[in-house]
């Protein structure tokens, strides 16, 4: 095939690239920042510089979800570019799984409620396995720094009363229908910190994620109000589909809520406003977030009207806030 051929096809490649990532809300920076790449390679693909390689088309269709669109445009440029033998191997609709083991969260699903002073936390996520080997654990965090605007008094405060596991009662479970109950072990502890492991089996037997795999993994702990602190935060390592944040509080705590969505790609904060609802004595608010950017912090912060209700059984050093 000729040279003419071969440019036609990458231009179709370029276009199809670039119209996803403007579809996604992405810069050119930002996508080579969740595919990899260096920002100078992106813009070189699209400005006709270079030319595409098989890694760069396929982690750019993980990462922008074009149902393969843009893998087909490739898998055209390469058969153009005399790579005619690749495509009866993977198809023209079909994405080769990046090497290793990888990992996408589909939903995940972030729930907070206050009773009776003491914050219940619920996590559901989605695990979806895409890469070529299976995986066998997944990695969450517990962070309750209760002063995160003042570190000297967090550390102070944190010093005198560190976050242990045993009182926060974690609990996991995998799978969907028949949830059976995970494995897990700390692998690192600090005084408001945590960081958990969970074995991705049930019952005592390996339930290893292989390529293709999906699975739900359910997670929960309590922390006592006093120690938490008035907000609540995820940080997006993973990609992900899907992220919904609720909270849910007494009425009586009159709780004024707000969002803030940070990205260290562009170095920007956004604040946002979560739906509010209110019945039957609780008010619960909801913040949706469709593709969360990779590497950003999606944070929820509230204040109450009354903060004495929510200090049930907190040791003198907090009491002041209350007043």
């Amino acid at each position: 095939m000729g040279g003419s051929t071969q440019d036609d096809a990458a231009a179709e490649f370029v276009r199809e690239l670039a119209h996803w990532r403007r579809q996604r809300g992405l810069s050119k920076k930002e996508l080579a920042e969740r595919t990899g790449f260096d920002p100078s390679y992106v813009s070189h693909i699209e400005n006709g510089r270079h030319q595409p390689t098989e890694e760069f088309a396929r982690r750019v269709e993980l990462v922008l979800d074009s149902g393969n669109r843009i893998w087909q445009q490739y898998v055209t440029f390469a058969d153009a570019r005399g790579s005619g033998g690749r495509r009866s191997a993977l198809g023209p609709t079909a994405v080769p799984p990046p090497a290793g083991s990888h990992l996408v969260i589909e939903d995940e699903q972030a729930m907070l409620s206050l009773v009776d002073g003491v914050y219940e936390c619920r996590f559901r996520r989605v695990l979806h396995s895409v890469g070529t080997e299976p995986i066998t654990r997944h990695t969450v965090q517990i962070d309750i720094d209760r002063f995160p605007e003042d570190p000297a008094r967090s550390a102070l405060f944190h010093s005198h009363h560190p976050l242990t596991i045993d009182e926060v009662a974690f609990r996991a479970t995998i799978g969907t229908e028949q949830a059976e109950p995970m494995r897990w072990r700390v692998s690192r502890s600090r005084d408001a910190f945590l960081k958990i492991v969970l074995l991705l089996d049930g019952g005592g037997t390996p339930m290893p994620l292989y390529p293709g795999q999906r699975t739900v993994v359910d997670y929960a702990y309590r922390v006592p109000a006093w120690k938490f602190g008035d907000w609540l935060q995820r940080d997006i390592r993973l990609p992900t589909r899907n992220l919904v944040i609720r909270l849910d509080f007494p009425v009586e705590t009159g709780p004024t809520v707000w969002g803030s969505e940070t990205s260290f790609t562009s170095e920007s904060t956004v604040e946002v406003h979560p739906d509010r609802r209110e019945g039957q004595g609780r008010v619960a608010y909801r913040w949706v977030v469709s593709r969360p950017r990779l590497r950003a912090q999606y944070r929820v912060d509230w204040r109450y009207a009354d903060p004495r209700a929510a200090l049930v059984d907190a040791p003198t050093d907090i009491r002041p806030l209350a007043c």
